[in-house]
C-alpha cells in the first residue's frame, strides 16, 4: 500500500452515463484493489466518510451548458455549505462539450469550490472533451504513479481541453499552401484550383479528432465592401459591414429588402412556389447584387442593412489531420466566376489563400464521421474532388495508431494528370497497408463519362465482401450528386449479386429487397455522410 494514500473512494456525476462507466472502469483497476469502495454517485457521498491519508476521486460530466448532473447536485451544495475541508485530497476528471459556452462549467466550478475550502488537488484538473479516452488512459497512469508513491508525475500532470468558439478563436498562422491541382493543361499557379492549406495551431490546446470540422471566421474583402459603400453614397459602410455576412443571403434580409423597396419581382420571388427560382438566384449572389437588382440608394440606407444582416457567419471545412496534433491541414477549392460584371471569389478561400494575418479558428466535434471503435471494422472511403480530406484524415489517424484495418478508397475527380489529389501520400499508405484498395474515377480522361458509381460497378464483388464484414462507408462529397449515385451503385450490388446466383446483398442480417441495400446499411448506422 502506498504511503500517500490509505484507501480510495470514487465517485461519479452522470447523466448520459460515460462518467459512470469510466468511474466502475477505474474501480476495477488491479492495483487498489483491496484498498477502494465501489463508485458510487456524488450524491450518495458524504463529506465526511473518509480517514486522514485517504483518497476522493471524482469523474463527473457536466449537464447543458455547465449544469451539475442531477446525482451530482447535492454534493457541490454540501461543499459550498461546508467551511473547512483541510485534509481533503482528491482528484478530478471533468467531461464537457466544447460546442458549449460554460465546458466543463460544474466540474471547473466544484474544483474552484474544494479548494477556495482548503481541499488539495492531488493531480491538477481534468478538461476533457467527447474524445476523452486518450486523457483517461494517462490521467489513470498518473493516478497509479500517484498511489505507489510518485506524486510528483501526477502533480505534473495537465489535461485539459481548450474550449474555442466563435467569441474565442484561435489566432492560427498559416504555415503552408500548396496547390493540389491546375484548372487545364498548362495552367499557372493563379489557375490552380485545390489547395493544400497547413495551420499552425501548436500550443492552443485545442482538441479534435479526424472526421471534425474546423470553422474559419474570414473576413470580408474590400472590393466588396467598397462596392457597397459606393453604392449607398455612404464611405462608412466600409467600417460598419466589416463583421456583418454579405454573402449567404437569409430570406429575412429579403423580406426587408423587399419591404423597403415594395419590388414586386422580389415579393414574387419570395413565394413558396418560387423557392427553385429564388435559390437559383441565390446561388453565388451576395447582398450588392440584391441592392443592385431590387433597390436603389433612396430606399435602402446602411442603417437598414445593419438592422437586417447577421454577424459574419464561419465557413465549415472538414480537417484532413489525425487527433489533435500540431498542425491542422485542409484541403480547399479555389471559387470565382464572374456576376453582373464583377469577379466574385469565395469568402474564405480567398481569404484562406492570400491573407499574410493568423486566421480565426476553432473546432467543432462531428462524431457521425469519426472512425468506428472497433479497429477490425473494414471501412470503404469514397470521396470525390476536396471530399478527399476528411477520408485522408481519417487514413492518418490508422496510420498514427498504427491500426490495420481491411481498407478500400474510392476517389474521383476530373483528371489523374491534374486532379489526382494527395496522390504520392495515398500511394504511400497503400504501400505501406494503410490502404488495401485505391481505386480511382476520373471522369474526363477521355473516351466516356467514368465516375466512382462506375468504380463500384467494376469492384462489386471486393465491395461485397467488405459488406459481408460489416464495413462501415464514409462518403464525402457533392451533395447535389454524390450521395444518389453512391446509393443507386450500392444497391447495384444487390443486383451484381443475384445475377451470380446469390440471394441478395448481404450487407443486412437478413437478404435486402431490390433496391433496399442502402436502406439496410443506413439502418445499421454503417452509413457516414460529409457532404457540401
Amino acid at each position: 500500500m502506498s504511503a500517500n494514500a490509505q484507501r480510495l473512494h470514487i465517485a461519479y456525476g452522470s447523466e448520459s452515463g460515460n462518467a459512470q462507466t469510466l468511474a466502475q472502469r477505474l474501480a476495477q483497476q488491479p492495483l487498489w484493489q483491496g484498498q477502494v469502495d465501489p463508485a458510487i454517485e456524488l450524491n450518495a457521498l458524504s463529506l465526511t466518510a473518509w480517514q486522514q491519508g485517504d483518497l476522493l476521486v471524482i469523474i463527473s460530466s457536466s449537464f447543458g451548458d455547465g449544469e451539475p448532473p442531477a446525482n451530482a447536485a447535492f454534493f457541490l451544495a454540501q461543499v459550498l455549505q461546508s467551511d473547512d475541508l483541510t485534509g481533503l485530497r482528491y482528484a478530478l476528471f471533468g467531461l464537457g462539450d466544447t460546442g458549449y459556452p460554460q465546458f466543463c462549467g460544474f466540474t471547473k466550478q466544484l474544483d474552484a469550490a474544494l479548494q477556495a475550502r482548503g481541499a488539495q488537488a492531488v493531480i491538477p484538473r481534468v478538461d476533457a472533451d467527447t474524445d476523452y479516452e486518450d486523457f483517461f488512459t494517462q490521467w489513470t497512469a498518473g493516478l497509479e504513479q500517484l498511489w505507489l508513491g510518485h506524486g510528483d508525475v501526477a502533480a505534473h500532470m495537465l489535461l485539459r481541453v481548450e474550449a474555442y468558439g466563435e467569441d474565442k478563436a484561435f489566432a492560427a498562422p498559416i504555415i503552408a499552401r500548396q496547390c493540389l491541382s491546375t484548372l487545364a493543361p498548362g495552367g499557372d499557379a493563379t489557375d490552380c484550383a485545390a489547395h493544400h492549406i497547413r495551420l499552425d495551431v501548436r500550443g492552443s490546446g485545442m482538441a479534435w479528432r479526424a472526421g471534425d470540422t474546423l470553422h474559419v471566421l474570414a473576413k470580408n474583402g474590400r472590393p466588396l465592401l467598397d462596392a457597397i459603400a459606393q453604392w449607398l453614397g455612404q464611405p462608412q459602410a466600409v467600417v460598419a459591414l466589416e463583421a456583418k455576412e454579405l454573402r449567404l443571403i437569409s430570406k429575412a434580409v429579403l423580406r426587408g429588402v423587399a419591404s423597403a423597396t415594395g419590388h414586386a419581382g422580389l415579393k414574387d420571388l419570395l413565394k413558396f412556389s418560387q423557392r427553385k427560382q429564388l435559390e437559383q438566384y441565390l446561388y453565388g449572389a451576395d447582398i450588392l447584387d440584391v441592392l443592385q437588382d431590387f433597390a436603389s440608394p433612396e430606399q435602402v440606407r446602411l442603417d437598414d442593412l445593419l438592422q437586417w444582416l447577421s454577424p459574419r457567419l464561419p465557413r465549415a471545412y472538414s480537417i484532413a489531420s489525425p487527433a489533435s496534433s500540431d498542425y491542422l491541414d485542409l484541403c480547399i477549392r479555389a471559387v470565382h466566376h464572374q456576376r453582373n460584371g464583377r469577379q466574385r471569389h469565395g469568402m474564405a478561400t480567398h481569404w484562406l489563400l492570400h491573407t499574410q494575418e493568423p486566421v480565426q479558428v476553432y473546432c467543432r466535434s462531428n462524431p457521425g464521421f469519426h472512425l468506428p471503435k472497433d479497429p477490425q471494422v473494414p471501412l470503404v472511403l469514397i470521396g470525390t474532388g476536396t471530399g478527399i480530406a476528411p477520408l485522408l484524415g481519417l487514413l492518418r489517424e490508422m496510420q498514427m495508431k498504427g491500426q490495420r484495418r481491411k481498407v478500400c478508397l474510392i476517389f474521383g475527380e476530373k483528371t489523374s494528370n491534374h486532379d489526382f489529389l494527395y496522390r504520392d501520400e495515398l500511394l504511400a499508405l497503400q504501400a505501406s497497408g494503410v490502404i488495401e484498395h485505391l481505386w480511382t474515377a476520373f471522369s474526363r480522361d477521355g473516351g466516356a463519362k467514368y465516375y466512382v458509381q462506375h468504380a463500384m460497378a467494376d469492384h462489386g464483388q471486393e465491395l461485397r465482401d467488405y459488406l459481408e464484414r460489416n464495413a462501415h462507408v464514409y462518403i464525402c462529397g457533392n451533395k447535389a450528386h454524390l450521395e444518389k449515385a453512391v446509393a443507386h451503385a450500392f444497391n447495384g450490388l444487390y443486383v451484381l449479386a443475384t445475377s451470380d446466383g446469390e440471394s441478395g446483398c448481404s450487407a443486412a442480417d437478413e437478404p435486402c429487397e431490390m433496391g433496399d441495400c442502402w436502406t439496410s446499411l443506413q439502418a445499421q448506422a454503417r452509413i457516414h455522410l460529409e457532404l457540401y
